[in-house]
């Protein structure tokens, strides 16, 4: 870690290089009596100078002649215009011409000043001041500043290339500055693609793109969540609530592998592929990411074998050309709680459950009537508590701190970038050592060697550290389990005292979540390098070559120090408390590291160039390898002597585990692409990608991936000319072939294990023993992806429209064969490449902006997906009825149950009423399915649903007014199930058993309430397996929300500051669902088991100077 933080200061000492400037850019000129236009396209050609102006505008019809083999462009630009009325201004790369409006100014005149800037507070330079109706006018300087002399009671009226022209009245004022506000008709919009850039108005793929003002908007510590309900086409829930492991899951149009595991899209940041534990978009930091751009449909086969789930490009920022070094400093303090909290039964509830249950069993009753009485009016709180355990764990308010300083600039030659960011995230639990924290660090150079090279070279580190309790995780069967689970009937601390009191299973969560019982600490090191290299080749025009190498480093350390903790008895005769040794005897330490080192490179050979001003072609073919080495080392040991030593060779010797291992994986492929457009009217693509794994034996280790677009712009049909309302439609449809390959490596190879247990001349021995059977034509899962897509914009680009038509069939999905080997051989079969599935739907975009007047501007935008999966093929074992199989529905389906009421005592005397054997008054009535009068297994029927949502949907509102801005995002889903857990229903026989949900004891079917509405407690049956714990997830969220001011211009001037704002924002505020009454957020994950989402409250600044 040493060499990579001497190398990232080594490269921040870099962006210091002197500037350069069109004064040092030389080009030769041979003119003889030659139109200015004409002379321009030979700078342009010789240079990456471009020359931006209006034709209608800017006369470029003069003759001139030049003879210069070697001058200067400032120097040429000075020969070309004098004499002229043609004026312009250089900014970055490019050149802007503009008409020369200037004229001797009146010295009566009033003189005003001020600074013209777009949207985000960047100076625009060489902007067109002009006093309405006259020729006198200006232009903004470097900083966006102008001073100009008018009439009082004139109109100024303000412009710039990509921009919309504006006017203000005067009015007396000295001082005017301008926010100039995009044109998108004017603007060619470039949008990230794999392996470079598209101009949007050619893009004849489904992509969705999210800029760094959204990616930033969330105060959430998981990047990837606070974009729910932004992305069209993308799937996010956030499934727990626990720092740093939020397990986020996304996904793309939906799912279409059998594996859980399989859906995960491929992720691709500064375009190189990478991933990491606890996944990669989750932990990067929003203030360092330019866009985002989702690859939905066949753009994404140039990425292959592991686009088949589809593919997320990042991009990171960069410095910009002739820009001036600016620091921008960002902190933010969040207040953050559950969502929800689990509502589980109190003492009077959990009492009266296990007594009626207890009955149901033929078995005492726990309580007395007295007892239960007790409960409820507190008169005994020593012998019969009221444990609140969540509130006992859990605190009401726990914080986060988030942090990010960066410095960007740049010259001609040299651009920079340097960013640290910081974010710190407390514990959730009452005196809890739990914590998440994350450093990160960036530094992206470019630099231009000459006229014909370019390079950049980029640095990213990061370091985790996440303290748990012993047992891990908040989720699953972590704590909060042993939190829902623990029994009101029982103290958390006996009163009076810090002494901790027997809870579920003798044991007391307490000393979990404190960092008594242990703990865990893990931490994370994040290393990313990388280096390329943009050469033009000047004989042939438009010829390139660009060469990239990448090297990623990341290892984990797990160190699982599980300590004796103890809890206390309460003698009342003695009036004494007996401490005594819970769930463990001794001290034991687990430690494990994990690393694993990736090498990336590829080379590409790129053509671009337009040909009789309509015909463009932009081509590259390329070829890339990868290799990937990982290795893990582990050991363990127990019965400590004490607590206090917590290094490995403090243990018993005696005890001693070590284990490890080690693996090595490359993937080597060719892959390219062709786009043709005709005039950005017919855009016609191919690309293709020849992926090679070492996942599959040899002669089937390769695969060939092609994807076919087309588009056909149909507003720029001369007939459509004159419909001013319509400002662009475009049609446009795609076909590709994607892969997946991230299946366990050597399935096709027969593995041998060590074992014991074979007996040789009545002797017990160890030796080599096969392990699997062996898959020789394991090969790509497949999917084949079709999309048809329709945009358009209406009324001046104010109304944006975007539909889509997919359908994606997958096949050679990895599934078991219906067949099995005799038990004897200890062997199972492998998963074949037999199982196939389908996955269609539509999405729609529709979005309205417009600036009412020059201090109110609004935008509307929504999305709208479904996606719906079903499995076509896989080999299920015989069914006697089609509604049990899995083909046809939606993959990962269950097959249950249909619950239909309650039984009634009538209905349990009535012969005619078909019943489950040992069913009584009160167990869920299920549907006869097959209608034959009995109920078994035949009648359990397929689900419709899953836990994936069908329906997805997001809501965005952003409204400005003068210096203040609001921002709303909505998140919705629908057709989705919730699956609670069973475990929370039946309570225990005995005093101490696990809690229940309150909501299970509401209203509960007993003699005295035989219409209730909840199943009744303590039937052999239980509710298990019936729909009756299917309940819906869906939701609609105000998934985040954000307030902002940005300072005024005197305010800024006085304190030295370019820009800064202030806001407040949140994520999670509200949710409009049906789970509320248990207590449990929809998107949670494992039945209420794990740490619902967080509501974050923020309050943050944001600074540049």
């Amino acid at each position: 870690m040493k060499l990579t933080f001497l190398l990232f200061l080594l490269c921040i000492s870099g962006v210091w290089a002197n500037k350069a400037n069109s004064q040092t850019t030389k080009v030769s000129i041979q003119a003889e009596n030659m139109h200015m236009k004409d002379i321009i396209s030979q700078i342009e050609a010789q240079t990456d100078y471009l020359f931006v102006y209006n034709y209608e505008n800017v006369d470029l019809s003069r003759k001139i002649s030049l003879n210069a083999p070697n001058i200067s462009v400032a120097e040429a630009l000075k020969i070309i215009f004098r004499n002229s009325d043609v004026v312009y201004a250089v900014e970055g790369n490019n050149i802007l011409l503009m008409k020369n409006t200037t004229q001797e100014k009146q010295q009566n005149g009033k003189r005003i000043t001020g600074k013209v800037t777009d949207a985000k507070g960047e100076a625009i330079i060489g902007a067109n001041i002009v006093e309405k109706g006259t020729t006198n006018g200006t232009t903004t300087d470097m900083d966006g500043n102008y001073v100009m002399n008018v009439s009082p009671s004139s109109v100024i009226q303000v412009s710039y290339i990509g921009y919309v022209t504006q006017e203000y009245p005067v009015q007396n004022k000295t001082s005017l500055n301008i926010v100039l506000r995009e044109d998108l008709q004017a603007l060619e919009e470039v949008v990230v693609v794999g392996y470079g850039t598209q101009k949007k108005e050619v893009v004849t793929a489904a992509i969705t793109t999210i800029k760094s003002e959204e990616i930033a908007l969330s105060p959430s510590g998981n990047m990837a969540a606070g974009l729910a309900g932004r992305l069209s086409g993308v799937v996010i829930n956030t499934r727990s609530g626990e720092a740093g492991n939020e397990s986020t899951s996304i996904l793309i149009r939906g799912r279409s592998s059998f594996q859980v595991n399989n859906n995960e899209p491929l992720y691709v940041v500064d375009g190189i592929a990478r991933s990491e534990e606890g996944g990669i978009l989750s932990r990067l930091d929003p203030e360092d990411i330019e866009s985002i751009t989702v690859l939905k449909d066949a753009s994404a086969a140039i990425y292959g074998a592991r686009a088949a789930n589809g593919v997320i490009l990042v991009t990171t920022k960069r410095g910009k050309i002739d820009k001036k070094p600016t620091i921008t400093f960002t902190y933010s303090h969040s207040f953050s709680q559950p969502t929800r909290v689990v509502k589980m039964a109190d003492s009077y509830s959990y009492a009266t459950a296990q007594n009626l249950a207890n009955e149901v069993r033929g078995l005492p009753t726990v309580w007395t009537d007295e007892e239960i009485q007790k409960f409820t009016d507190g008169s005994d709180p020593i012998h019969y508590p009221n444990t609140n355990w969540y509130k006992a764990a859990q605190k009401d308010w726990s914080h986060q701190d988030k942090a990010n300083l960066q410095i960007s600039g740049g010259s001609q030659n040299v651009q920079y970038l340097v960013s640290a960011g910081m974010l710190n995230q407390g514990t959730p639990y009452n005196n809890g050592a739990m914590k998440n924290s994350m450093y990160n660090v960036r530094s992206n150079i470019d630099a231009k060697i000459n006229e014909n090279i370019k390079v950049t070279f980029d640095l990213f580190g990061k370091h985790t550290k996440r303290i748990l309790p012993r047992n891990g995780s908040a989720n699953g069967l972590g704590i909060y389990s042993h939190i829902g689970l623990s029994a009101p009937t029982k103290h958390a601390y006996w009163p009076g005292t810090n002494y901790p009191a027997p809870g579920w299973g003798n044991d007391n969560v307490l000393t979990y979540t404190s960092g008594e019982a242990g703990y865990i600490n893990s931490p994370t090191w994040v290393f990313n390098g990388q280096a390329t290299i943009d050469i033009k080749l000047p004989w042939v025009k438009g010829l390139s070559v660009k060469g990239s190498f990448a090297y990623d480093y990341f290892t984990q350390q797990w160190k699982q120090f599980q300590n004796v903790n103890y809890v206390y008895n309460y003698d009342e005769a003695t009036n004494t408390y007996e401490k005594y040794k819970s769930s463990i005897s001794a001290p034991s330490l687990f430690i494990e590291e994990k690393r694993t080192e990736n090498i990336t490179g590829n080379v590409r050979i790129n053509y671009l160039n337009t040909f009789a001003d309509v015909h463009t072609i932009d081509a590259f073919i390329g070829f890339e390898q990868n290799e990937s080495k990982y290795s893990v080392l582990s050991g363990k040991r127990t019965n400590f002597p004490t607590g206090a030593l917590e290094e490995l060779d403090a243990g018993d010797r005696n005890t001693m585990e070590n284990n490890g291992g080690s693996s090595k994986s490359a993937r080597q492929n060719y892959f390219g692409r062709v786009l043709y457009d005709y005039d950005n009217k017919y855009m016609l693509q191919f690309q293709f990608r020849y992926d090679g794994s070492q996942n599959f034996p040899k002669g089937n280790r390769f695969g060939f991936f092609p994807g076919v677009s087309a588009g056909w712009t149909i507003s720029r049909e001369s007939v459509m000319q004159n419909i001013d309302w319509l400002n662009n439609l475009k049609l446009r449809g795609s076909w590709g072939k994607m892969g997946y390959d991230a299946v366990n490596a050597y399935q096709y190879m027969t593995m041998y294990t060590l074992s014991g247990g074979l007996v040789f001349n009545g002797v017990q021995n160890q030796g080599i023993s096969q392990a699997t059977f062996p898959n020789p034509n394991i090969t790509w899962e497949t999917a084949e992806s079709i999309d048809l897509g329709l945009e358009s914009r209406f009324l001046k680009d104010r109304l944006t429209f975007e539909f889509d038509l997919f359908k994606t069939n997958r096949s050679n999905i990895l599934a078991a064969r219906n067949a099995s080997v005799p038990k004897f051989t200890g062997l199972t079969l492998p998963d074949e490449n037999i199982g196939k599935s389908e996955n269609k739907g539509l999405e729609l975009m529709l979005g309205y902006r417009d600036n009412i007047n020059k201090d109110f501007s609004y935008s509307v935008s929504g999305n709208f997906t479904y996606a719906r999966n079903k499995v076509i093929y896989m080999d299920e074992a015989p069914l006697a009825e089609e509604y049990q199989k899995q083909e046809g529905r939606p993959i990962g389906s269950s097959l249950v149950y249909k619950a239909i009421g309650l039984y009634s005592e009538a209905d349990i005397a009535d012969p005619n009423v078909p019943k489950r054997p040992g069913a009584v008054a009160g167990d869920i009535k299920v549907l006869d399915a097959n209608g034959d009068g009995e109920i078994n297994s035949l009648d359990r029927i397929r689900q419709d649903l899953t836990n994936v949502p069908e329906i997805t949907y997001g809501l965005n509102i952003n409204l400005s007014w003068k210096r203040f801005n609001l921002i709303l995002g909505f998140q919705g889903q629908a057709r989705v199930l919730y699956n609670l857990r069973t475990d929370w229903v039946n309570p225990s026989t005995a005093a101490g058993g696990g809690n229940i949900l309150q909501w299970w004891t509401e209203d509960t079917m007993t003699p005295a309430n035989p219409n209730g509405s909840k199943p009744r407690l303590g039937t052999s049956l239980g509710i298990g397996g019936t729909t009756f714990t299917q309940l819906s997830a869906a939701f609609f969220k105000l998934k985040n929300a954000e307030l902002g001011y940005n300072l005024p211009e005197p305010i800024l001037t006085k304190i030295g500051l370019e820009r800064a704002r202030i806001y407040v924002s949140g994520t999670n505020l509200f949710s409009f669902d049906s789970l509320g009454k248990l207590g449990v957020d929809p998107e949670a994950a494992n039945g209420g088991w794990d740490l619902n989402p967080m509501r974050l409250v923020n309050f943050g600044v944001n600074v540049s100077f």
